[in-house]
């Protein structure tokens, strides 16, 4: 088997793992019974995944976040076994940088999400006391409040959000180049 077969492999294996944890993440929100065999087999196999992460960090708020740990750690041990597969070497520094990359990213593009939801909510007038409505715009807040003061409120669109919009979507390909150019990728 050639590097680059092995690489396909270890991959494959690192993709099942977190399709496997989403699958997790996706069957505690449904109601589904905990006895049913495919949550109890899916419990089996991810549960012990997991375990070392709900330790490393606690339930916030009622919301377990150790799975989006554990898929965090997966990437970047999957990027660290391909780089060694592929060149013989890790560096630390490097994969250090992709963690910070990939998080930071991440989170940036959830918020832009956030706002591009509330901004539709806006340009078509949804109704302000929905409660999909009311949790967006709860969520987005801190992040539209900054840019309320510059831009005046219109009945049209929410040129906070607009705005906060722009801001969040610039940083984003601001710090893809910068991440790009340190060499994180």
């Amino acid at each position: 088997m050639t590097n680059i077969a092995v690489v396909n492999l270890v991959d494959a294996v690192f993709l099942v793992l977190q399709l496997l944890i989403l699958a997790r993440i996706i069957l505690t929100w449904l109601p589904v019974s905990p006895w049913n065999p495919i949550a109890r087999w899916l419990r089996r196999i991810v549960d012990p995944i997991l375990r070392p992460f709900r330790r490393v960090l606690p339930t916030f708020a009622g919301m377990d976040f150790s799975p989006l740990l554990a898929l965090v750690v997966l990437y970047v041990l999957n990027q660290v076994i391909d780089v060694f597969l592929l060149t013989g070497t890790v560096s630390p520094g490097h994969a250090l940088l992709s963690v910070l990359r990939l998080v930071l990213l991440r989170v940036i593009i959830v918020f832009c999400v956030l706002l591009f939801v509330r901004l539709l909510f806006s340009f078509f007038h949804a109704d302000p006391w929905h409660p999909l409505v009311m949790g967006i715009r709860r969520v987005s807040d801190p992040l539209v409040r900054p840019f309320a003061t510059v831009v005046p409120r219109s009945v049209a669109i929410d040129g906070a959000a607009a705005i906060a919009f722009l801001v969040f979507l610039v940083v984003y390909f601001v710090g893809q180049a910068v991440f790009n150019a340190l060499g994180a990728f």
